[in-house]
């Protein structure tokens, strides 16, 4: 059998209720090996990316050094499958997770709803996955199209009308604990997708719980329709102490948890959840465990960074019981050569994407942004390095701040702080400075318009403390999204340190640098989205008098994609230095200083890596 590994069995337990568990057809513990090594392979966060691309990578200091970090070459999904073959090859019972963020995130995915990206991805083997928050961004019916075994009746015919052409499906079981159902009426209750999973490799039983992402309703409303996602703290130790305990009891030698949480919330849940789970896999906040973090429970919890990492989990068994483990960290780099069958499955699905005639429509029925040069066209240069690879403000997301506000001539300007992005750099530090087409979709994959509007600055205040709580909040059940969000414009003082709710010290206008009161009106342009609530800009309320920023050339509202490209084009880029930023007077400290980027908070047992040895 391929990889010595035997799928014990996969139901759909959603029709038990979010705290079923998968069965096994012989619930009894299963005859172990005295001896067995099996590996769990942990891919996440794809986020789409078919070829090699550049990033940012952190240099941990050596004595009084302080950490760096240096661009390198990394990723690329045929390097991908040539590491995960190399460990196949040094461990035939080995397992690959693939979890979370996985079909969007480039312009091939969003043009395709994520099909161009299910070729390649299906060819590395998966053994099992989780969807993340990004795979939901298509809408809620290529959702059930690409995950349900069975789509519904409504969902198939729903698709066929606004959306012509298949949805491209991953040949791999994926999971979802934490994911109901609430229409139709007959599938009302239901999981989505099976919560649990047993897998058997070199006589060793595995058994996997699985957790997508339960930010999915706040990030847009279609996104969610028809769907309910588990929420708290108390809901989630319940329904992985219940699970862990059935898949203990039908016979798992292992129960590990693959979640698309985040790692601040698997370690959360590892201090206050029952002895059972060994280990959480975590997706989601794009961090990087180079050890795995100890807990209360005794599991362990890992996230492999991005794309451009995989991890490797060795563990060690004696007659079916958890003796040891190794965690390791490896690179997918230059030094990788890439797999030449993934590699034409890759060069198959980006060919549409690089012909000179290339005339794509937006796949949604209310936007229109057709896709209309190759993605490698040159929109322009830059004159500094570009990326997202900072928490609190970033080059990206500063500059894109500036270019808005420019553009609409308002005192402020808010963005979304997303975690995805490209690393472009200026031609002083040894690249070409020039800026492709696919590198700017790689920030923007997303279509939102822009608008203006006014807001008071109390409101302002109260804005800022809620995106400053769901990125540094102490209770990672708090967090939500990805990282604070560009404000251009302003000049702020938070003390990250702080309590949820107290962190901002002061706001001043960039401008002027007067503080900004209150009872003071500002005017603000920033992004909206047909299904937004009235009063919203950038997921954030109580904004009055918005309009629609016109683009003169079209008639239509800018998208934060098109007003780039045109900066891009005029130079306005390089005129665009952001004049303030929000910054940070207490002593929390940041990446690459500090090993994670965002703060890694811990009330009971330190976050410091765990030993390699069980106890």
């Amino acid at each position: 059998m391929p990889r010595a590994i035997r799928l014990m069995v996969l139901l759909a337990v959603g029709a038990f209720g979010p705290s079923a568990a998968a069965s096994v057809a012989d619930p009894a513990p299963s005859s172990a090996p005295a001896e067995a090594t099996i590996t769990l392979i942990h891919m996440n966060d794809l986020h789409a990316n078919l070829v090699p691309h550049l990033d940012l990578v952190r240099v941990a200091g050596q004595g009084q050094e302080a950490a760096t970090s240096r661009v390198e070459s990394r990723g690329g999904i045929a390097r991908i499958a040539t590491l995960v073959d190399r460990i196949r090859r040094d461990n035939p019972a080995s397992l690959l997770m693939n979890v979370g963020d996985t079909y969007h995130g480039g312009v091939e995915a969003l043009y395709t709803r994520g099909n161009a990206i299910v070729p390649a991805v299906n060819a590395l083997g998966v053994d099992v996955g989780v969807p993340g928050n990004w795979d939901f961004a298509y809408g809620a019916i290529t959702t059930r199209l690409r995950y349900q075994e069975k789509p519904s009746l409504p969902a198939r015919f729903f698709d066929w009308l606004f959306f012509p052409g298949e949805v491209e499906r991953p040949n791999f079981p994926n999971l979802a604990a934490n994911l109901e159902q609430t229409m139709p009426p007959l599938s009302r209750g239901k999981l989505l997708l099976p919560a649990s999973l047993v897998l058997e490799t070199g006589g060793i039983r595995v058994g996997f719980i699985g957790l997508t992402s339960d930010i999915v309703t706040r990030m847009a409303s279609p996104f969610a329709w028809g769907f309910e996602f588990l929420e708290g703290e108390n809901a989630y130790r319940t329904l992985l102490d219940e699970t862990a305990a059935r898949l203990r009891e039908q016979g798992a030698h292992t129960v590990v948890v693959i979640s698309e949480l985040g790692l601040h919330r698997d370690k959360q849940l590892a201090d206050i959840v029952q002895p059972g789970i060994d280990f959480f896999f975590s997706a989601h906040t794009h961090e990087l465990t180079l050890e795995p973090l100890a807990s209360n429970s005794g599991a362990r919890i890992v996230e492999a960074g991005n794309d451009g990492y995989l991890g490797r989990m060795d563990l060690v068994f004696r007659d079916g019981r958890l003796v040891g483990h190794d965690w390791h960290v490896l690179d997918v780099d230059a030094s990788i050569p890439e797999d030449p069958e993934v590699a034409a499955l890759v060069e198959e699905a980006r060919a549409p994407f690089l012909r000179d005639d290339i005339d794509m429509d937006y796949p949604a029925p209310w936007v229109d942004m057709p896709l209309e040069h190759p993605i490698d066209r040159v929109v322009g240069e830059t004159d500094r390095a570009l990326h997202r690879r900072d928490v609190l403000h970033n080059p990206f997301n500063d500059m894109l701040a500036e270019v808005i506000r420019r553009a609409a001539g308002t005192q402020v300007s808010m963005t979304p702080g997303f975690r995805f992005d490209a690393i472009v750099l200026p031609e002083a530090a040894g690249s070409t400075g020039k800026v492709t087409l696919e590198q700017v979709y790689r920030y923007l994959p997303i279509a939102p318009s822009l608008a203006t509007g006014e807001i008071r600055g109390a409101d302002l205040r109260e804005n800022l403390e809620v995106e400053l709580t769901r990125v540094f909040s102490p209770n990672a059940f708090e967090h939500s999204g990805g990282w604070l969000g560009g404000f251009g414009g302003l000049e702020v003082d938070v003390d990250l340190s702080g309590p949820d709710g107290e962190r901002v010290k002061s706001m001043r206008l960039g401008d002027t640098n007067e503080p900004l009161g209150d009872d003071d009106i500002v005017t603000v342009v920033s992004c909206v989205r047909p299904f937004d609530d009235d009063g919203v800009m950038c997921s954030n309320p109580n904004f009055e008098s918005i309009r629609p920023l016109e683009n003169p050339s079209t008639g239509r509202a800018w998208t934060p994609l098109e007003i780039l490209v045109e900066a891009f084009a005029t130079g306005d880029t390089k005129h665009a230095q952001p004049i303030a930023h929000v910054r940070d007077i207490g002593e929390l400290g940041r990446w690459p200083d500090a090993p994670y980027m965002q703060p890694l908070h811990s009330h009971s047992v330190s976050a410091q890596p765990a030993a390699h040895e069980n106890p």
